[in-house]
C-alpha cells in the first residue's frame, strides 16, 4: 500500500495563559482524520507546519518534515486500533526513538491518575510515561513503564507528583523496540490523563463596602469534578467582625460537575454575606479558610504560579463614617488635548461631581478644577483637582499585523511616528508564545522582518513590548512603555 504524506497547516491562536493548561489534547490522535487502512507523516506542534493538535516530539527531520508524528489508521499492515478508542493510533518510533508530549502545568504534591494502550509492533517493544523539564534536558519522574507484544494492553495507575510546581513535558518515550530498528515500534492509543481537581482563593485578600458588600473572595477551581459535585468547606480563622452582626458565611460551597480547565476555568464567590449594620466603628476584618475538598479535591496551587492561597482576609470597609473621596486618575496629567482622561473614586457612597454627575467615576477632556463631594452618615466630605491640558504632537502607533511574504508591501514590523516626531530612545522585543525573545532592536532602522535565526517565523501571534522616548515639535519629550501582540500574515 502507498504511505500517504499529509501536510496540513493550522495556526492555532491561544486566547489563554498557558497557566491554565490542565488536559490531554488529542488523546487519541483522531485530529486531523486520515485514509482509513493508511499511515501520514503530519507535523507535530513544534514543527514549522503542525496539523496534530496538542502533540510535540522530539523526532527529528524525516520525510519533509522537522518534527513528524507517523499516524496509523485501522487496517493498515493489518493493524487495528483498540476497540472504542476511534480508527487512528500512533508509531512513537517514526524515524527514531522518540519522545512525544504535551505541556502541562503539574503541581507538587497532586494526585494523577493515569491510562493508556501500548503495543508492540514487530515484537516486545517497551514504552515509558515519564515527565521531563520544561526545556526537555533532565528527566523529573518516571510513571509507568509499558511493555507490550503484538498486542494492545492497557496500562493504568496513579502517583503523586513530586517535583516543583511549574510547567512540564508529560510524555510517552521508546525505550526500545523488538527489531532494534529506531524507526519501527511502540504503539499508542487511548491515553487518559485524569488531573484530580485543584481549588484555592484567588486572593489572599479583599476588601469591600460594607452596604454594598462587593468584591467577595473567590475560589479558583481547576480540573474535573466528577457527578454529583464537589464540596468545599470552609472555616472561621479570626477577624475583628463579629458573625451575625457584621457577616454571615455559609461554611461548605457545592461545585457543580464539569470541565473546569482551559477557557472553561471558573471562579466563584464564597458563600459570604456581609450586612450594613449602620453602626459608625472602625473597619473590620473576616478571615477564611479553606479546609477540605471532597470528590478527590485538593487543596493545592490551582494556578500554577507557585502560591498557593488557602486563607482569605476580608476587610469590610465601614461606610457609616464620614469618608474622605480621594479622586485618581487613569493617567498622568498633564495629558494631550484631545484625549480622554477618567477620574474615579472609590469607598464612599453617595457623590456628586462638580460637573453635576453622580457616577463613581466620569470622563474629561477639557482642562480646569474639578471637585467630587461624597455625603455619608450625615457629614459631608470634599477632594478636588486642578487638570491641565499640553500641546502632544507626536504619537506612538504600533501595527497589529505584518505579511514579511517578499512582496514589497508591509513586509516588516516597527513603531510608526508621526511626521513631526524625533526619536530619542526607542527599545522593540519580540518573543513567541513560549516567551522566547525572537527579536530585539534599539534602533527603528531596523525593523523585524519575520524571521528568528536566519529563518521565517510561522504564522500566528506573537507578543511585543516598546520603550520609548520622544520629541515633538512644539512639545516637552515623552516616554512611556507598551505591550501588545502583533499577527504574523503570508
Amino acid at each position: 500500500m502507498k504511505i500517504k504524506i499529509v501536510l496540513i497547516f493550522l495556526v492555532f491562536i491561544c486566547n489563554q495563559s498557558i497557566g491554565q493548561l490542565r488536559g490531554i489534547i488529542n488523546a487519541s490522535f483522531e485530529i486531523p482524520a486520515i485514509d482509513l487502512g493508511s499511515v501520514s507523516f503530519l507535523g507535530a506542534q513544534n514543527d514549522p507546519f503542525p496539523s496534530v493538535p496538542g502533540w510535540y516530539t522530539t523526532n527529528g527531520t524525516y520525510s519533509g518534515l522537522q518534527h513528524p508524528l507517523e499516524i496509523w489508521s485501522t487496517g493498515y499492515s493489518g493493524v487495528n486500533a483498540p476497540v472504542g478508542f476511534g480508527n487512528q493510533y500512533i508509531e512513537i518510533n517514526c524515524s527514531e526513538n522518540a519522545r512525544i508530549y504535551q505541556i502541562i502545568c503539574l503541581i507538587q504534591g497532586e494526585k494523577i491518575d493515569w491510562s493508556f494502550y501500548h503495543r508492540g509492533r514487530a515484537g516486545t517493544d517497551v514504552t515509558e510515561f515519564n515527565v521531563y523539564d520544561l526545556a526537555g534536558l533532565n528527566k523529573i519522574q518516571v510513571f509507568e513503564t509499558a511493555t507490550s507484544d503484538q498486542a494492545w494492553k492497557l496500562y493504568s495507575g496513579s502517583a503523586v507528583f513530586t517535583g516543583v510546581t511549574g510547567f512540564y513535558q508529560l510524555s510517552f518515550e521508546a525505550m526500545a523496540s523488538a527489531t532494534d530498528n529506531p524507526a519501527v515500534g511502540n504503539f499508542l492509543d487511548g491515553v487518559n490523563i485524569r488531573f484530580n481537581p485543584v481549588v484555592e482563593f484567588l486572593t489572599a485578600t479583599n476588601t469591600g463596602v460594607e452596604h454594598v458588600g462587593n468584591n467577595l473572595p473567590r475560589i479558583r477551581v481547576k480540573g474535573i469534578i466528577p457527578l454529583g459535585g464537589m464540596n468545599l468547606t470552609f472555616a472561621l480563622s479570626g477577624g475583628s467582625a463579629v458573625p451575625g452582626l457584621d457577616y454571615n458565611l455559609t461554611t461548605t460551597l457545592l461545585i457543580p460537575e464539569g470541565e473546569y480547565t482551559g477557557s472553561n476555568a471558573v471562579a466563584f464567590s464564597l458563600p459570604l454575606t456581609i450586612y450594613d449594620e449602620e453602626i459608625i466603628e472602625p473597619d473590620e476584618t473576616v478571615i477564611i479558610s479553606l479546609v477540605d475538598a471532597n470528590a478527590g479535591g485538593q487543596l493545592l496551587d490551582a494556578n500554577c504560579d507557585g502560591q498557593i492561597f488557602l486563607s482569605n482576609t476580608y476587610k469590610i470597609v465601614n461606610d457609616d463614617v464620614c469618608v474622605t473621596p480621594n479622586i485618581v486618575l487613569n493617567r498622568p496629567v498633564p495629558f494631550c488635548i484631545g484625549d480622554t482622561l477618567k477620574m474615579h473614586v472609590s469607598q464612599v457612597s453617595n457623590v456628586l461631581w462638580s460637573t453635576g454627575e453622580k457616577t463613581f467615576a466620569i470622563l474629561v477632556t477639557e482642562p480646569g478644577k474639578y471637585s467630587v463631594t461624597s455625603f455619608s452618615a450625615s457629614c459631608i466630605s470634599k477632594d478636588s483637582i486642578f487638570i491641565e491640558t499640553k500641546i502632544c504632537d507626536c504619537q506612538v502607533v504600533v501595527p497589529s499585523a505584518f505579511s514579511p511574504n517578499g512582496d514589497g508591501m508591509n513586509d516588516i514590523f516597527r513603531p510608526l511616528n508621526a511626521t513631526n516626531c524625533k526619536v530619542e530612545n526607542m527599545e522593540l522585543n519580540v518573543f513567541n508564545r513560549w516567551g522566547d525573545l525572537i527579536y530585539s532592536s534599539e534602533d527603528i532602522q531596523k525593523p523585524w522582518d519575520g524571521t528568528y535565526k536566519g529563518e521565517p517565523v510561522s504564522v500566528g501571534v506573537y507578543l511585543w513590548t516598546l520603550a520609548y522616548k520622544v520629541r515633538g515639535e512644539n512639545a516637552e519629550p515623552q516616554t512611556g512603555s507598551m505591550t501588545g501582540n502583533v499577527t504574523v500574515l503570508r
